[in-house]
C-alpha cells in the first residue's frame, strides 16, 4: 500500500448518530458531528453525470460535449483521467467546454495516481491539488484538506458523495470501508453516492480481478448509497441487490428498470461501472450470453460492451423528480444520441426516516476541556478530559460494560485509555453517576499507574457530564491538528473531532 494512504483511520469505529439540536449549538465549528435537521433532499431535478475511463482526445471531448447538450450540472468521474499524468491539460480540456466552474468530482484510478498528490511533482500539474482549488471555487468543501490518502467527501446541491481510493482489497476491507461507514452512518442525506475506480470480478463483466474487497460495496448497500465504479472499459449496471458478495438479487424488488434504495442489515441497493469516457471499449468476458437473459446470477440488469455494439458515452441519474424527493431517473446515453439503458429509483423513505431517527440521540461528544501533557523523562503522560453527550439514563452502564477513551489524530497515532468492567467501580446512583479510581504499579501487563473517571447524568441540561484524568506509561501521543475522541460503553459510541493546539514547546496539547 502506498505510504499517503492512512494506515490506520483516524476515527477508530463508526458513528451511529448525531446529538440533539440544542447540545449541537454548544460544539466547536470544527466539530464533525451531523445536525439533527431530519432527510436532506438535493435540488430538484439535479442532473449528475457519471463516467470514467476518458483518456483526453476527441473521444473524450465528444463525451463532454454529451454531457454538455444533456443539461447535466455536475460529473462525479470514477478515475483513469488521460493516460498521460497530465492534469493540466486534462483539466484544460473540461475547462474549454463544461467551464472552469463547472463542478467537476472524480475519485482516483490507477492510471492517475502516480501524479494525485498535492506536490507530486509533476511539471504538468498534479490532480488532487486541481480538484481541490476547483472545489474551492465553486464552495464544495471535502471533509478534509488533504487528498493525499485518495479518501474525501463533499456534498453539493444536496448530494453526499463519498470517494475513496484504489490500494486493493486490503485497504478496501480496512480503512475504506471504515471511512465509508463513518462518512454516511450519521449522515440525513436522501441520495448518496459511493465513487472509486476499481472493482471486485463479480461487480464486473470483463477480466478484472478481485480489487477492491466486499466491505466496500457491503457497508455503502448497507448504508442506502448506490455505489458508483468504473475500470472495465465498458457499461454495465446491476437490478437490487441485498448482497453484493453473493449477488442476491432483492425478491421484493427484482425489476431491472426499477431500484430500489434501503438501509438496514442488510440494506438494498445498486451497482454500476460506466467506463466509456473516451479511452477505448471492451468485450463480455463474464455472466454470457451477451444478451438478455444474462447469465452468473441473473444479477445484470443491462450491459454495454463491444459485443454489444457498445460506444462511448455517459450515465445520467436526475435526482428528485416528480416533485419526489426520493425518486430519481437514469439512463446511459451514448455519443451517437442513442439511449441504452433507462431506470428509476426510490429510495424507502420509511425505512430512511426511521433509521435516522433512530440513531440521532447519542453519538456526539462535546469537549469542554482536554489535555494531554507530555513526560518525556518519565515515559509517563497525563490526560485530562472533561465532556458530556446524550444518552437514555438507562442505556449505559459503564461498570458492567466497561469503558475505553480513545485519542486518535490523522495519522492513525493512539492514545488510548481503558477501563475494564468489574472491580475498581463506585455506583452512587444506579443509573446516574458512577465512578472509577484505581491506583497501583504500573507494569507491562498492565500498565495503569493511575486512572479516574466519572460519568453523572445531568438532570437539568438531560446530559450526561464526564471527566477522566488518567497517568500512564508509554503513551503514543496524537500530533497537533484535528483529533478524534472516542468514548465507547459497551455498545455506544460517543465521538468529537477538532483541532487541537500545541503549548509549552510541544509538551502539552489543548483544545483551542
Amino acid at each position: 500500500m502506498r505510504r499517503d494512504v492512512r494506515q490506520t483511520y483516524r476515527a477508530a469505529s463508526p458513528i451511529v448518530g448525531a446529538v440533539l439540536t440544542a447540545l449541537l449549538a454548544l460544539a466547536s465549528p470544527q466539530s464533525h458531528a451531523q445536525g439533527a435537521s431530519g432527510p436532506i433532499p438535493t435540488d430538484p431535478n439535479l442532473k449528475v453525470a457519471f463516467i470514467g475511463d476518458s483518456g483526453n482526445g476527441e473521444d473524450f471531448r465528444r463525451v463532454l460535449g454529451l454531457i454538455k447538450s444533456e443539461g447535466a450540472v455536475m460529473v462525479m468521474h470514477q478515475g483513469d483521467f488521460d493516460y498521460a499524468k497530465d492534469a493540466d491539460g486534462f483539466f484544460a480540456t473540461i475547462d474549454s467546454i463544461l467551464g472552469p466552474n463547472f463542478p467537476y468530482f472524480a475519485s482516483v484510478g490507477n492510471h492517475d495516481i502516480d501524479s494525485w498528490n498535492e506536490g507530486c511533482s509533476n511539471p504538468h500539474g498534479c490532480y488532487a491539488e486541481i480538484l481541490k482549488n476547483r472545489m474551492t471555487r465553486i464552495g464544495a468543501i471535502p471533509d478534509d484538506p488533504n487528498l493525499n490518502d485518495e479518501m474525501y467527501s463533499v456534498t453539493n446541491r444536496g448530494l453526499k458523495m463519498v470517494f475513496v481510493g484504489q490500494e486493493g482489497t486490503s485497504a478496501g476491507d480496512s480503512i475504506y470501508a471504515r471511512y465509508l461507514q463513518d462518512q454516511l452512518a450519521a449522515d440525513d442525506h436522501i441520495w448518496r453516492i459511493c465513487s472509486w475506480h476499481k472493482n471486485q470480478n463479480a461487480m464486473q463483466v470483463g477480466d478484472k480481478d478481485d480489487a477492491m474487497g466486499w466491505r466496500v460495496y457491503e457497508t455503502c448497500k448497507d448504508l442506502g448509497a448506490i455505489i458508483a465504479t468504473a475500470h472495465e472499459h465498458s457499461y454495465h449496471r446491476t437490478k437490487t441487490l441485498t448482497s453484493m458478495q453473493n449477488e442476491t438479487v432483492d425478491a421484493s424488488c427484482s425489476s431491472p428498470d426499477n431500484l430500489c434504495i434501503a438501509q438496514g442489515n442488510p440494506g438494498k441497493s445498486f451497482v454500476f461501472v460506466s467506463g466509456l469516457g473516451g479511452e477505448n471499449v471492451r468485450d463480455q468476458e463474464r455472466c454470457l450470453p451477451a444478451t438478455l437473459p444474462y447469465g452468473c446470477n441473473g444479477e445484470w440488469a443491462r450491459i454495454y460492451t463491444r459485443d454489444q455494439g457498445g460506444t462511448f458515452g455517459a450515465l445520467f441519474i436526475t435526482f428528485n423528480i416528480d416533485g419526489d424527493p426520493y425518486k430519481a431517473r437514469g439512463y446511459f446515453k451514448n455519443i451517437d444520441g442513442k439511449i441504452i439503458d433507462t431506470f428509476v429509483i426510490r429510495v424507502d423513505a420509511d425505512t430512511f426516516s426511521s433509521l435516522t431517527a433512530a440513531r440521532r440521540p447519542s453519538a456526539a461528544l462535546l469537549l469542554s476541556r482536554a489535555k494531554l501533557r507530555r513526560d518525556h523523562h518519565s515515559h509517563q503522560d497525563w490526560l485530562s478530559l472533561q465532556g458530556s453527550f446524550v444518552a437514555a439514563p438507562d442505556s449505559i452502564n459503564p461498570p458492567s460494560d466497561g469503558v475505553t477513551l480513545s485519542l486518535i489524530d490523522r495519522d492513525g497515532h493512539v492514545v488510548e485509555i481503558k477501563v475494564p468492567a468489574g472491580d475498581g467501580w463506585t455506583t452512587t446512583r444506579t443509573g446516574r453517576e458512577w465512578s472509577f479510581q484505581r491506583k497501583k504499579d504500573g507494569s507491562q501487563r498492565d500498565p495503569i499507574v493511575y486512572a479516574k473517571l466519572g460519568i453523572k447524568f445531568n438532570t437539568k441540561t438531560r446530559q450526561f457530564d464526564m471527566s477522566v484524568k488518567a497517568k500512564e506509561m508509554e503513551l503514543s501521543p496524537p500530533d497537533v491538528g484535528p483529533i478524534t475522541a472516542l468514548l465507547t460503553i459497551g455498545a455506544r459510541e460517543f465521538r468529537n473531532t477538532q483541532d487541537w493546539r500545541s503549548t509549552e514547546k510541544g509538551k502539552k496539547l489543548v483544545t483551542p
